[in-house]
């Protein structure tokens, strides 16, 4: 019995040993710790978080990867279509207005974009349902507050309330979140009226909690730009160093050694002075120092430092690749870019923010928005209690890196029946049953003031040639000024 424990432990081991990663004589130093999703996260978060803002208000690059990625995936905003008139137009009102900012400040898209920035900033962020009076700019009488990361009470742990809480969040029989303990103000503001107040537990239906969900059970996140701070930071420390260096290389000076009998002897032998006989402990540019000894007169001329080009690079590569972004987006450096390299980066980064909007910002934030909507609507009466069917969430759409060549592939795409039209249209940001209302009111207003332009295909050819009687008879007439006979003419492809 012993001996087969035995083999099978050795043969456990030999697997084991079979990974590099495991074996501890590559990895002796490497113990990272096996906590759970949430230990990990609870223990870092806050720290990373308040470093995280620091590094975006005080390092340009930080700043910048906040702004790629809230620009890239809300940009002016992810827009709800609804099927039906009456949820179209009140939507129209509530969304567009900023009566749904519970602040006032901005409308339904700004919000999104406030989100976006807090998530990527601080690893989360919540919004609260609050409701108000209806009034005709917010039919149907609901507002939205935008709150920061930290005012989730984290301290709050165990059974609270008859449900298991971790770090602020209280959890249902499955582990889903039923409320999240709140406090009334940001703990750092010190100053408004209840700022220190004890938090109070708000039920999940009435708060929004949008991260980025990496783990499974996992139920908080830190800052995006954890894994690239430290480099950040470095190569800012980096880049100081050399300017320090430089404006020492700049200190161009001149050195007067004066003779006189005690230039041998005595303690200050040597020692630099000014003109006015003061001790020199720093460098300027232009400087003329003293000293006493044998005449003559010396210039000092530091001689000049390496570009640091190549290290600067290499720790953007490393950082815009750790913050899912390419390196010409946070560097804006575009010197060796061409169309083949920008294309190939924006395909890999496009499908990760189309990851960020369908798997996190579309099913946390927009689509309970939209629900939620349509549920403070019926209770008033605007419309029934269902759902209505159809009820789409378009994302912006992202530029066209070389328009021409990409349009030419999307037409050839539509045409060969691998891409359907609907799709075609929600590349560019449009819903397709919109975008086809548009054309037909489009082509009325244009038929009844009889313009025809040579980009309607129903009536003119890709080659420029009238595809219909109708059209060159529409020809003649503006050539000649009089109606022209009528004549029977094959559709021209």
């Amino acid at each position: 019995m012993i001996d087969r424990v035995t083999r099978r432990l050795r043969d456990a081991w030999a697997v084991l040993r079979g990974y590099a990663a495991a074996q501890d004589h590559r990895a002796s130093a490497w113990a990272p710790a096996g906590g759970s999703a949430n230990a990990e996260v609870g223990m870092a978060a806050a720290t990373v978080a308040r470093r995280a803002r620091d590094a975006v208000r005080n390092d340009p690059y930080a700043s910048r990867i906040v702004d790629l990625w809230t620009g890239n995936a809300v940009g002016a905003g992810i827009t709800t279509r609804w099927p039906d008139a009456a949820h179209g137009r009140a939507w129209q009102r509530w969304a567009e207005g900023t009566s749904c900012d519970a602040e006032g400040r901005l409308d339904l898209y700004g919000l999104q974009a406030l989100v976006m920035r807090a998530v990527v900033e601080s690893g989360e962020c919540f919004v609260r349902f609050l409701l108000a009076p209806p009034s005709p700019v917010n039919p149907i009488g609901l507002r939205l507050q935008v709150l920061e990361s930290d005012l989730l009470d984290t301290a709050r742990n165990g059974m609270l309330d008859g449900a298991p809480t971790i770090q602020g969040i209280a959890l249902g029989d499955a582990g889903e979140p039923i409320g999240y303990w709140l406090f009334p103000v940001h703990p750092g503001a010190w100053m408004l009226p209840g700022a220190g107040m004890a938090s109070v537990r708000i039920p999940a239906g009435d708060v929004l909690h949008i991260y980025r969900k990496r783990r499974p059970g996992q139920l908080r996140d830190v800052s995006w730009l954890a894994p690239v701070l430290l480099r950040l930071r470095d190569l800012g420390d980096y880049e100081a160093a050399l300017l320090m260096k430089a404006k020492i290389e700049a200190c161009l000076a001149a050195v007067v050694t004066e003779e006189g009998d005690e230039a041998l002897t005595g303690a200050a032998a040597g020692l630099l002075r000014d003109a006015q006989g003061r001790a020199v402990e720093s460098f300027e540019p232009g400087m003329i120092l003293y000293r006493r000894g044998m005449g003559s007169v010396e210039v000092v001329n530091p001689s000049g430092g390496g570009s640091h080009a190549a290290f600067a690079r290499r720790a953007l590569e490393a950082a815009a690749v750790g913050a899912g972004l390419t390196y010409d987006q946070v560097s804006g450096d575009l010197t060796q870019a061409n169309y083949s390299s920008l294309r190939a980066g924006k395909i890999e980064f496009r499908r990760l923010c189309e990851q960020v909007q369908y798997g996190m910002l579309i099913p946390m934030l927009v689509r309970p928005i939209a629900e939620r909507f349509h549920a403070q609507g019926a209770l008033l009466g605007l419309w029934g209690a269902d759902m209505p069917n159809g009820v789409s969430h378009v994302p912006p759409a992202h530029e066209m890196i070389d328009p021409l060549k990409d349009t030419t592939a999307l037409i050839a795409q539509v045409r060969a029946g691998f891409v359907p039209q609907p799709e075609a249209a929600g590349a560019f940001g449009y819903d397709f049953r919109a975008a086809v209302e548009m054309i037909r009111e489009a082509n009325a207003l244009l038929d009844e003031a009889g313009i025809s332009l040579d980009t309607d295909p129903r009536r003119v050819a890709k080659s420029g040639a009238a595809q219909d009687a109708a059209q060159m008879a529409a020809v003649e007439i503006a050539a000649t000024g009089a109606a022209a006979p009528p004549r029977d003419i094959a559709p021209q492809g």
